[in-house]
């Protein structure tokens, strides 16, 4: 009895171990079928899982272990709704095993290997926004979807039947989920020659839900963690933004806007909420080229067309640095373009205010400036500034003209002490006293040199209880009276005046000096002539008088700005040996 039944085990094993090796042997063979053998059970459930209509394969291939799966080769899918559509090399479905034992099939993972997807938005459309928008709606409708994953894919984003962009390199991950769940992706792929990563957790349903998404390339660093209403359709938290070079990010976003170069780098943490259309940020903490900033700023649209506006404060910045990097290149031998429709590509509308701030190697104090751009226009104003113990204010607006732009400048200056400015301007180390004057010129040119050569308009100065350094007015009046050897070196001292009273107007570029007076205790000087604005040059003529004697001396003043050479007509007999002196350096 005992020997039967382990001869009866004995065959048991034996069959046991002959039938799994049987379905070992049928489980790791893939089995080829034709289209019309494969079960339509298998292609419905992987349009269920995906959304997506199977309309074409050549081949199906089933294999049972290790894990039951189906792979087809050379599929070709489309949304019925119409938002994506493509083909890919192979599709591979795996299988719930448990599903496969009661008679069903399921799948919890489905891969796309090295697919071609086609995403359409609107003709209207083709907004990043509008894509990303509709990525979501797709993914949002689908009841049970299983784990999709794309390997080595490609994707094209089209509008209107054109191709707008196209990510490469496609390597991503879609969480499975059910309706109601959050949708999560991860992964990376190439946009624009920039491999770019990220990471999103997006509701689709419930109030207060969590969201969070990040995006990171070597351009930018974007993130952002925080809670979204489905309903009102509105995202708050907290947002971080990163870009070594904002000029080179919004390049890679979209256009570049002239407008970009004027700052480099930025750092940007805030509190933002997200609605359709717009992005508002509270309690902004900027950092520009190292300058720190904090307020408010609103985005409204989308990439690339979005608009502008807030507010934002800082202890100090260097506005100086924004405009040398706000300068163009030079097109050509004196010729540097505007740049017009570069400057207005997108509305915005800033507000700054600093306790100090520098421009150039000139320092201001309680200052309020604004940017405001809005198609065909461009104007910055420095609304307000202390400056040396007074005030300063500036404007410049430039629209377009068939020439290129109708620039206007205006600049301010009220009780501006030139002491203390020379400390900062050496250029104007030589004249002190309390400075007051106006400018208001216009010019029209599509380039820079072009506006400088047409400039228009009129400008006036006057400096009270000042002083001169580099030339003794009083005694060059003493040489020209009596022998050389009795009177100082009038190059060596200084001429105090009461007043300087300068007024010009500018025609073609050029400054005609007019009513223009320096009056002094025994003496007064008269000038006249040219200023040069495109060329930076002097050609005047002026005399010197005495207000208690007859004494006359004519002088000329040339060159360059802040290195024209004074040269006095003084008699052959009375002049001494020696070069003209440079009456500014």
């Amino acid at each position: 009895m005992k020997a039967t039944y382990k001869a009866m085990s004995r065959r048991t094993l034996i069959l046991g171990l002959a039938v799994a090796a049987l379905l070992l042997t049928l489980g790791l063979r893939s089995w080829n079928l034709a289209l019309s053998q494969v079960e339509r059970s298998v292609v419905a459930g992987i349009e269920a899982r995906t959304g997506l209509k199977v309309t074409a394969l050549r081949r199906a291939e089933i294999a049972i272990l290790p894990l039951p799966r189906i792979s087809l080769s050379d599929v070709t899918f489309v949304d019925p709704q119409g938002v994506l559509s493509g083909k890919a090399a192979r599709l591979r479905a795996r299988t719930r095993l448990l599903s496969l034992i009661g008679g069903q099939l399921d799948f919890d993972r489905i891969d796309l290997v090295v697919p071609e997807l086609d995403i359409a938005v609107a003709e209207t459309g083709g907004s990043h926004a509008d894509w990303q928008n509709r990525v979501f709606d797709y993914l949002a409708r689908l009841e049970n979807q299983s784990r999709l994953v794309l390997t080595s894919g490609s994707v094209m984003l089209r509008s209107g039947g054109a191709i707008q962009t196209t990510l490469r390199d496609v390597n991503l991950l879609v969480e499975e989920r059910t309706a109601e769940a959050p949708i999560a992706i991860a992964g990376s792929f190439t946009w624009r020659g920039e491999p770019t990563k990220i990471d999103v957790l997006w509701p689709v349903s419930g109030e207060r839900a969590r969201a969070a998404f990040s995006v990171g390339s070597r351009l930018v660093s974007l993130r952002f963690n925080g809670t979204r209403s489905t309903a009102q359709n509105v995202t708050n938290g907290q947002v971080a933004f990163s870009a070594k070079s904002l000029s080179d990010t919004l390049a890679w976003l979209g256009p570049r806007p002239r407008i970009a170069s004027l700052v480099r780098q930025v750092e940007l943490t805030a509190q933002a909420q997200i609605t359709q259309g717009s992005i508002s940020l509270d309690t902004v903490v900027a950092m520009a080229d190292g300058n720190q900033l904090e307020g408010a700023l609103k985005l409204d649209g989308t990439m690339p067309s979005w608009a502008l506006s807030g507010t934002l404060a800082g202890a100090e910045f260097d506005l100086g640095r924004l405009l040398r990097q706000a300068e163009p290149p030079a097109a050509g031998e004196g010729n540097t373009p505007l740049e017009f429709d570069g400057w207005t590509t997108n509305d915005i509308d800033l507000r700054l205010s600093l306790d100090s701030a520098r421009i150039g190697s000139a320092r201001f104090g309680d200052l309020a400036a604004q940017l405001l751009i809005r198609k065909g226009r461009f104007e910055a104003s420095l609304l307000r500034a202390s400056a040396y113990g007074g005030s300063a204010r500036a404007r410049i607006l430039a629209t377009p003209v068939t020439a290129g732009a109708d620039v206007k400048l205006q600049l301010g200056l009220e009780k501006v002490n030139l002491t203390q400015a020379a400390d900062d301007l050496p250029e104007i180390a030589r004249l002190s006293g309390t400075a007051t004057g106006q400018l208001a010129f216009e010019g029209v040119g599509g380039s820079v040199e072009q506006v400088v050569s047409s400039l228009t308009g009129r400008a006036n100065l006057t400096i009270r209880q000042g002083e001169f350094r580099g030339i003794a007015f009083p005694d060059l009046l003493r040489k020209a009276e009596k022998p050389p050897t009795s009177a100082r070196d009038w190059r060596q001292g200084k001429s105090s005046f009461e007043s300087l009273q300068l007024s010009a107007l500018a025609n073609l570029g050029v400054l005609y000096l007019t009513e223009t007076q320096l009056a002094g205790s025994g003496y007064n000087v008269v000038l006249n002539g040219t200023v040069d604005l495109g060329r930076r040059w002097l050609d005047l003529n002026g005399a010197l008088n005495s207000t208690t004697t007859s004494a006359r001396v004519p002088f000329e003043l040339r060159g360059p700005f802040f290195g024209a050479a004074f040269t006095p007509a003084i008699d052959a007999a009375l002049r001494t040996p020696g070069p003209a002196i440079p009456l500014l350096r």
